[in-house]
């Protein structure tokens, strides 16, 4: 029993940690991609 929800409790734990890992990686891309269109923005200026 306890074994189990050892096993239960690293998985969850590392479902958060890449659920996490994911969302930090999406919002660095977005603030580069938001970085090129303020660039080509001020560039047509």
């Amino acid at each position: 029993m306890f074994t189990i929800l050892t096993v239960l409790t690293a998985l969850i734990s590392v479902m958060f940690i890449v659920s996490v890992a994911s969302t930090v990686s999406a919002l660095r891309r977005e603030s580069e991609e938001v970085k090129a269109f303020n660039e080509k923005k001020h560039s047509t200026f």
